[in-house]
């Protein structure tokens, strides 16, 4: 393999020499405490097309953007600092996530942050006229982003006051992606991917011909992936780059698998990816029923998604099919997956179940609704779940419910988490919840 880097040529092994001289030894966030990081000593422990890079196994694509930002951003005074910890990787307790659905472009469902270990009180609800489908996101200030069906997006300080509230043309499904830059960008039912500025005033808006219901993703490089009547490229702009076209709406929110790739279903049965630089046709699965679960993709490139047949599938990073599991009912929340790499997702059976990595059941919880809201896995492993129920759940990473909460209507939000514990979740009542 070579590898570009600042106008320079790196071979593998040049590759691995560099990353050591900058950060000394191997990562620590390679230890025992993340097995799901796989550790490694050089290229031949890693599968595939992975490489041994800062001491564990990853996509080649993830090794070069390591080392331009190690480059980019090695001092200059004969210091050495680590590089950041990107924002949904496998490794150590500080990893922290990005402020969009699931936490970060993998979807991974994973929070550096912990939850409430007893049942929560509620500390403030703010109330909007019409059902809260959207997942909160949680900025670096602790200002809670969401949006309603009521037709407003909301930002909340973390005492539950309004910061303010854009008035938007349609209702909001989709979970907002906050930019590098601060920018907000949201889709809204009115066939518009809106970027909205830190105080509320509306940046640019993009129409497209369909409702953007499915929530964006943000790559590393700002490019801002959409899901509409196919998917969108937009520039920090707004401005798209490129579209792929899908036959009907794509209610599928991407995800950005490490090897370059953009991931999402469609609803005539497929799972699709394309080169995230220019959209090209990387492949493309047919899983024969109709995808609206979004992907989570692990460490190892393994894709996981649920489809209406009921199953959850994985998927390798080529598409090719390693194992189908069986639920019955429709799977429509994105799978979270834990960093021992259990599979953790609602359905429509009413049951959360935990999947292992080869596909076995390792637990399930049953619950008296229908499940559509996507799991969040704190910093401990455990699991935090809404249900049609009208309850929201935490699970202990074996299975345990520690706790549960009657919130008076059914919950399709999935939660997330403020720094200091608190949970932020929608609920069909119209209140954005914070508990603690």
């Amino acid at each position: 393999m070579i590898v570009a880097a600042r106008g320079f040529l790196l071979s593998r092994g040049v590759l691995r020499r560099a990353a050591a001289a900058m950060l000394g030894v191997w990562c620590v966030s390679c230890g025992a405490t993340t097995p799901a990081a796989t550790p490694c000593m050089s290229d031949r422990e890693c599968q595939g097309a992975r490489v041994c890079h800062q001491g564990r196994c990853m996509f080649e694509e993830e090794a070069r953007a390591s080392l331009r930002a190690q480059l980019v951003d090695a001092p200059t005074d004969g210091s050495t600092r680590g590089a950041e910890t990107p924002a949904d990787a496998p490794p150590g307790p500080q990893a922290a996530e990005q402020p969009m659905f699931m936490g970060g472009p993998r979807r991974t469902g994973r929070s550096h942050r912990a939850g409430p270990t007893a049942a929560p009180s509620v500390a403030w609800v703010h109330r909007t006229a019409e059902r809260v489908f959207a997942s909160p996101v949680v900025g670096g200030d602790g200002t809670v982003y969401v949006g309603s069906l009521d037709r407003t997006f909301n930002a909340l300080a973390p005492d539950g006051s309004v910061r303010w509230r854009y008035a938007g043309r349609d209702k909001f499904y989709s979970s907002a992606a906050i930019a590098s830059d601060g920018t907000i960008v949201v889709g809204c039912h009115d066939g518009s991917v809106l970027g909205l500025t830190r105080e509320g005033r509306l940046r640019w808006r993009r129409e497209l011909p369909v409702a953007v219901d499915a929530s964006p993703v943000i790559g590393p490089d700002g490019t801002i992936y959409v899901a509409a009547d196919g998917l969108y490229a937009l520039d920090v702009e707004g401005n798209v780059r490129f579209h792929v076209a899908a036959a009907g709406a794509v209610r599928s929110s991407p995800a950005l698998h490490p090897s370059g790739l953009v991931v999402f279903g469609t609803v005539d049965g497929r799972v699709r990816a394309v080169d995230a630089r220019d959209g090209t046709a990387r492949w493309e699965a047919r899983v024969g029923a109709s995808v609206e679960s979004g992907a989570a993709i692990a460490e190892d490139g393994t894709i996981y998604v649920g489809t209406d047949r009921g199953q959850l599938l994985a998927l390798g990073a080529d598409g090719s099919e390693r194992w189908r599991y069986e639920v019955g009912s429709d799977v429509r929340a994105t799978p979270a997956i834990a960093r021992d790499g259990t599979i953790v997702f609602g359905a429509y059976d009413r049951h959360v179940h935990a999947v292992s990595p080869s596909g076995e059941r390792r637990w399930r919880v049953e619950t008296s609704g229908r499940i559509r809201a996507s799991a969040r896995i704190d910093r401990e492993g455990r699991v935090y779940v809404g249900s049609q129920d009208d309850h929201l759940y935490c699970i202990a990473p074996d299975g345990r419910v520690l706790w549960s909460r009657n919130m008076g209507q059914d919950i399709d939000s999935s939660v997330a988490f403020g720094e200091d514990g608190t949970l932020y979740v929608g609920v069909d009542d119209g209140g954005i919840y914070a508990l603690r």
